[in-house]
């Protein structure tokens, strides 16, 4: 009897300690499953934390690039501000030294580059004088390409094409034929008369003024030699681009570098570097052409009754020669 109840004694206590032992482990689960979370919980916390870093440090290279460019635009702002502060300068003292001649005198400056433009009654009509022979063998060098006509063709002296006088043709020997490329270049270096007339003949008065007025886009006065100084330098500016790729333009713009007459754009410039043709005519007095500067651009200048227009027209053309290389 004793032996059966300290059975069922040991059998309690057994019992009891197996269902502390279960409680024990299952604490321990709890405790661990506790630990797991908390330890994905902490890795989590650093991945956002690194997110964030990296989305914090774009926005922060977004902001500097940001201010980079906003600096740079400024400092563009500026040197546009400086540069038309610069531009206005040369304008108002173009002026100024023209004084009471400011009504007698047509210019427009072209930097071929900005495109910056300087217009002084540049719309005003004059006569053109032998500043029309740039246009003429432009016309000319249309003519060959197309295939109207030839630099092989001669051409022989009519009485109708005599003319005083610039040129050297007038003491020669006129019953020859003369080539048409030789009577080119006569035109413009030697600013001949003669061999101007002979060219505009084959070429045909009326035909030319049209084929100059399609390259300027509109219809011009054809009663006389009118140009105005903006229609000159837009033709020069064609000649300077070429956008056709004519091989005779840069033969023109060689021949205009080398022409006899150095007293107005390039009397104070380098005169390699100045493709020009003048024009005198009554009291007209004119020179246009493109100065190979830095930055190349075109000038033209028409006067009428303006007195030593020579020495004003190349004391303007130095101080645009000054500004432009400046810049």
């Amino acid at each position: 009897m004793k032996f059966l109840k300290l059975s069922i004694v040991l059998f309690i206590i057994l019992g009891i300690g197996i269902v502390f032992q279960q409680k024990v482990s299952a604490n321990s689960d709890y405790t661990k499953i506790d630990i797991t979370k908390s330890e994905s919980s902490d890795n989590k916390s650093q991945n956002d934390k690194s997110k964030v870093q990296v989305v914090n440090s774009q926005a922060d290279n977004n902001d500097n690039k940001d201010e980079k460019q906003l600096e740079i635009i400024k400092e563009e702002k500026v040197k546009e501000e400086q540069l038309k502060a610069k531009k206005d300068k040369l304008e108002n003292d173009i002026k100024s030294y023209l004084g009471n001649n400011i009504n007698n005198i047509g210019l427009s400056y072209y930097d071929i580059t900005s495109g910056e433009q300087i217009n002084i009654n540049s719309d005003k009509t004059f006569l053109a004088a032998s500043t029309v022979k740039v246009q003429l063998n432009m016309v000319l060098a249309d003519m060959f390409k197309s295939g109207q006509a030839s630099e092989n063709e001669q051409l022989t002296f009519t009485s109708g094409d005599y003319e005083g006088g610039t040129g050297i043709l007038q003491d020669t020997d006129m019953s020859k034929p003369y080539a048409v490329t030789t009577l080119s270049d006569y035109s413009i270096i030697h600013s001949d008369n003669i061999a101007t007339n002979m060219l505009m003949r084959r070429i045909g008065y009326e035909n030319f003024r049209t084929l100059v007025d399609k390259k300027l886009g509109y219809t011009t006065d054809h009663s006389n030699n009118y140009i105005t100084a903006a229609q000159e330098t837009t033709i020069l500016t064609q000649l300077y681009r070429n956008k056709d790729n004519n091989a005779y333009y840069s033969h023109i713009i060689d021949i205009m570098k080398n022409t006899d007459f150095h007293d107005r754009l390039d009397k104070y410039i380098d005169t390699k570097i100045v493709a020009h043709k003048i024009g005198n005519y009554s009291d007209y007095v004119n020179d246009a052409g493109i100065v190979y500067a830095n930055k190349p651009y075109v000038i033209s200048i028409y006067t009428k009754g303006v007195s030593n227009a020579d020495e004003v027209i190349a004391h303007i053309s130095k101080m645009v020669y000054d500004y432009q290389n400046e810049k």
